[in-house]
């Protein structure tokens, strides 16, 4: 018996169920990587105890098999020993969470605080203005991109309420433009992903899009139209995953000297509205006080197409500017902080102004 195909409800379904653990996620640590993770538990271990780890080998995957009484055989003290039992036994019973539970404004003030955050709205978090890319007018993954939008446009009923599926086809227009943009740019590498997979240390699940390239670049989240803090409240929590998977994929000379330093974008989109995280080791930044818009509407495509045109192209021309400045980064790992300085200092006026 043949299966169904599988409607574009359930190919953008944003409930999801997660059934990683903890110790799904420390498995695949090395000894460094360990090590880190469990000063980070505030379990008050001390260097004596961190040597032993190093000395005995002890790896995620091996450190989940130990007991109370192997502890002990390897020289921990009785104290640690305790302490560090009770907390292998938690380690495979704490599920993480799934992106999609995240959805509630309580969790978002939370985040927000958690984040040094003054005040409760997405409003109150720092300011950036975001890289920017000029683009031509005879860019032709950007007329291209403008044909594939007006040809919807043109298809479709209408924008307003429209569901998750249909906006995301306007999505999934622009960074496919953006993304050959920057190819064409900078001759690295750089892929999307639709549905990808991210596992951190605190939540787990699908983001709608991703784009990486040695590591992961930028985080896409399409926003509910009447409810965008919630978008960023679940893009927040995605870039904190795929922070910690970049971290993971570097040697522990790279991921765990005092120089270590990263960031990543995000964004998210109702398809009409455009916001931007930026996600870094000291905190975030957006773009909630300024309105990116595209005019999604039959009417633009008869009264204004120029305008529309020039939408997009503002659009595309900050994608691009994040992915090419994130891109090149990844080639400079030292000198991340640098940027990410050279970017908040660029902008310290505006961000002034937006925080009084």
């Amino acid at each position: 018996m043949s299966s169904e195909p599988a409607s574009p409800s359930s190919i953008y379904s944003s409930e999801e169920e997660i059934t990683r653990t903890m110790g799904d996620v420390i498995k695949d640590y090395d000894t460094e990587q360990l090590i880190d993770y469990l000063d980070r538990n505030n379990l008050k271990l001390d260097k004596d105890d961190f040597a032993i780890l190093r000395k005995q080998k002890i790896d995620g995957l091996s450190f989940l098999e130990l007991t109370e009484e192997k502890f002990r055989e390897i020289g921990f003290a009785l104290g640690p020993t305790i302490k560090l039992t009770k907390f292998v036994e938690g380690l495979n019973e704490t599920k993480l969470q799934a992106f999609s539970s995240y959805k509630k404004v309580e969790q978002l003030k939370e985040l927000l605080k958690k984040y040094k955050v003054n005040g409760e709205k997405i409003e109150n978090i720092k300011q950036f203005c975001p890289v920017f890319e000029e683009v031509e007018d005879d860019n032709e993954s950007l007329n291209q991109c403008i044909s594939e939008i007006v040809l919807r446009l043109t298809n479709i009923k209408s924008m307003t309420d429209a569901n998750e599926a249909t906006r995301c086809e306007f999505i999934s227009s622009i960074l496919h433009a953006s993304i050959a943009i920057v190819r064409g740019l900078t001759n690295k590498e750089i892929n999307i992903e639709l549905q990808s997979d991210i596992s951190g240390e605190e939540a787990s699940g699908r983001v709608d899009y991703a784009i990486s390239g040695v590591e992961d670049l930028l985080c896409i989240t399409e926003g509910k139209p009447r409810n965008i803090k919630i978008g960023y409240l679940q893009n927040i929590k995605q870039l904190e995953s795929s922070f910690h998977m970049n971290k993971k994929k570097r040697t522990a000379d790279e991921a765990f000297n005092d120089k270590d330093y990263d960031y990543l974008y995000g964004i998210v989109s109702t398809g009409t509205d455009w916001h931007f995280i930026m996600f870094t080791s000291e905190g975030i930044l957006c773009t909630s006080k300024s309105e990116y818009q595209i005019n999604l509407t039959k009417s633009a495509i008869k009264k204004n197409r120029d305008l529309l045109k020039e939408n997009v192209k503002q659009i595309i021309s900050i994608i691009v500017g994040l992915l090419k400045d994130r891109l090149i980064a990844c080639d400079e790992p030292d000198n991340k902080k640098r940027r990410v300085q050279e970017i908040i200092g660029n902008n310290w006026e505006i961000i002034g102004k937006n925080n009084k």
